[in-house]
């Protein structure tokens, strides 16, 4: 009985993940998907199955009712479902191998894109190139190969690139880290998106160190440093919602941004004196600074938990010597300065909460007082 309801949680959990990897790649295109909610609503009860027959001990319970509340609270108050539909995929992912989903995830968004690429440029569906001005003051042409967009494109390649690095693991060799680095650097000849570009050889560069300077990726201090640089991508992302693009400073770097803070500093919700605690359900406008619409979406402790699980995350890194993690929670951060990809309605754009589900039940393995199913709550809280 025990090994059939395995079973059926694991084959609704592979079946949910692969609809929303599919609901990723169309929202990717130009097709309109009008039953997008509905399939977010299928997913959300195939987790819910695998969680139900899924064990958990009673610490694993405190941690999913107290995030679980979190959750619920923002729906409620915010009318966004992503915070409770990816809590429950996180918790979902408890005993699922991390590099079988890596792999999944890696083939079917690979697989989608290409698909998008030879539709856009046999002209059956979709765009191949943009002829407009992007922000820049001028006309130009800049490749999407059916993406939408040029840095849409760029950024689900940087994506792509960092789940198979990570999946290469620490014995990378030169290689594929070479071709991952001519593949964006081509890329980036069509697209012209230096976001995707930067963010990725900095991502490789940092692989490269920690790879090659072996003490260097055991020493906690590298660790503890990347942690303070997503801090830091956060309070300056906080900053440049207070001053938008007033000072001369943030002018200039926010020129060379395109404009990405003047475009949140604009909505004057989205500015930091006027965050609240769970989100409004009027704020709804898109902008591609990361951090600020994560605050402004969902609200500041919603934010803080998000960001509080990248800093997790590092942790865990440190505990498994994992400096590939490391790197690419990093790189997501400094990623969601200018792009937001991480920050949607779609769960499997943001590969963190794939980790997450990994490493989130680890701290309580070594002690189980109680393992038992959804079901069996009642008398967990009953035990004192």
């Amino acid at each position: 009985m025990e090994n059939r309801l395995k079973n059926i949680g694991l084959l609704c959990f592979w079946t949910a993940l692969i609809i929303e990897l599919i609901i990723v790649i169309v929202d990717k295109s130009a097709y309109t998907n009008p039953y997008e909610g509905q399939l977010f609503r299928l997913t959300f009860l195939l987790f819910c199955v695998k969680v139900a027959t899924t064990k958990y001990s009673k610490k694993e319970w405190g941690c999913i009712l107290l995030f679980g509340a979190v959750a619920v609270i923002s729906y409620f108050i915010n009318e966004r479902d992503e915070a409770v539909r990816a809590v429950v995929f996180v918790v979902s992912c408890k005993d699922v191998d991390l590099k079988k989903m890596l792999r999944v995830i890696l083939a079917l968004t690979f697989v989608g894109s290409v698909i998008l690429f030879v539709l856009s440029a046999s002209g059956i569906f979709g765009v191949f190139s943009l002829t407009t001005d992007f922000g820049r003051e001028r006309v130009e042409t800049r490749y999407c190969f059916g993406m939408g967009h040029p840095n849409a494109f760029q950024t689900m390649l940087f994506m792509m690139s960092s789940v198979y690095i990570y999946l290469q693991g620490r014995d990378i060799k030169q290689l594929p880290l070479l071709l991952i680095g001519i593949a964006n650097i081509a890329a980036y000849l069509f697209t012209d998106s230096n976001t995707g570009l930067i963010v990725m050889m900095a991502v490789i560069a940092g692989i490269v160190l920690l790879r090659y300077v072996k003490a260097l990726g055991e020493k906690r201090l590298v660790y503890i440093l990347g942690a303070v640089v997503v801090l830091a991508v956060v309070l300056f992302s906080i900053y440049g919602s207070h001053v938008g693009s007033k000072t001369p400073f943030m002018y200039r770097l926010d020129s060379a941004l395109n404009g990405r803070f003047q475009s949140a500093y604009r909505i004057k919700t989205a500015r930091v004196e006027n965050w609240t605690l769970f989100g409004d359900p009027d704020n709804v406008e898109y902008f591609d600074q990361g951090f600020i619409r994560l605050f402004y979406w969902y609200g500041i402790i919603p934010a803080i938990v998000c960001i509080g699980a990248s800093l997790f995350l590092i942790r865990q890194s440190y505990k498994a010597g994992d400096y590939c993690l490391l790197v690419i929670v990093v790189g997501y951060a400094v990623l969601s300065i200018m792009e937001a990809h991480l920050i949607s309605v779609y769960l499997l754009r943001n590969y963190l909460l794939v980790w997450l589900g990994y490493y989130w039940y680890q701290p309580f393995q070594e002690k189980q007082e109680y393992e038992g199913y959804f079901w069996q709550v009642k008398g967990l809280l009953g035990r004192g």
